[in-house]
């Protein structure tokens, strides 16, 4: 085993260990900061999964058994998103009572999707897929598999492309743009995952810098989501609002604000093609 190839097993074996004790903790109490750090253990595995399918027996079945982990941990991870991003905007807006009225409603309405979307966590912890996911992370965790260090610039290079590709047919659309941000978020991880190799390697400056633009890009348009998901949120609650009632008025101004925001931030993601 070069090198190369034994960091690149630390850094799976590290991620399943954490990957392994947080979803132990998945029926107890589940903080923000745990749900997050044991989802994005998932995705570098799965990145890494993906990055070198060769050394993995069965790649497919492992990138399946992570996925029915992760999925259920993304949705408590979305509605926790969601909380922060809205709560900071709506302490934004001007004070009074159509402010008041609105995070009042946002309040209730988001707690009631982080407890429904941590009781269909729970339901999925029960089922054969989850067990399968949990027993991969044990033995991974043990003795994680042999990573061979693959050509990074090749490797990166296709990942960037794939990127820039999905922005420049975007049109600025959201839906588009997420399909950026998911090649955006395998890019990253990719050269997270390469970043862990020797730091004397011929490549390492040009993972680095990859890595750079890779997280750069990923964040750009992960806020793009984000504030597309809180205008879906919005227009659901305006909808349902009373005509000229404060919490109506207190929504429609922070999707307003949240839609001008959006704006900005698809010119800027076009623009970096």
């Amino acid at each position: 085993m070069s090198d190369g190839d034994g960091a690149l097993a630390v850094y799976v074996g590290e991620h399943s260990c954490r990957a392994l004790d947080g979803i132990s903790r998945v029926g107890a109490e589940l903080p923000v900061e745990i749900v997050h750090g044991t989802r994005t253990s998932l995705r570098r595995l799965r990145a890494a999964v993906r990055t070198v399918p060769g050394a993995v027996p069965d790649a497919a079945a492992a990138d399946a058994a992570l996925q029915a982990l992760a999925l259920p941990l993304g949705v408590v991870r979305d509605a926790d998103v969601l909380a922060a991003l809205l709560a900071s905007e709506a302490e934004d807006l001007e004070p009074g009572p159509a402010r008041s009225a609105a995070q009042a409603l946002l309040e209730d309405e988001l707690r009631s999707r982080r407890r429904d979307a941590l009781a269909a966590l729970e339901a999925a912890a029960g089922t054969e897929a989850w067990c399968e996911g949990a027993t991969l992370l044990e033995a991974w965790c043990r003795t994680p598999p042999s990573l061979p260090l693959p050509a990074a610039g090749e490797v990166l290079d296709r990942a960037e492309r794939k990127v820039v590709r999905r922005l420049r047919i975007s049109g600025g659309e959201p839906s588009r743009l997420h399909a950026a941000r998911k090649a955006a978020k395998r890019w990253r991880y990719a050269a997270e995952l390469l970043a862990a190799g020797p730091d004397d390697a011929p490549s390492h400056e040009h993972i680095e810098a990859a890595r750079g633009r890779a997280e750069a890009m990923q964040e750009l348009l992960g806020e793009v989501q984000d504030l597309e998901v809180a205008r879906s949120l919005l227009t659901e609650l305006v909808t349902a609002a009373a005509d000229g009632s404060p919490s109506r008025t207190g929504l429609e101004q922070l999707r307003a604000r949240l839609s001008a925001r959006q704006r900005e931030l698809i010119a800027r993601a076009v623009a970096a093609r």
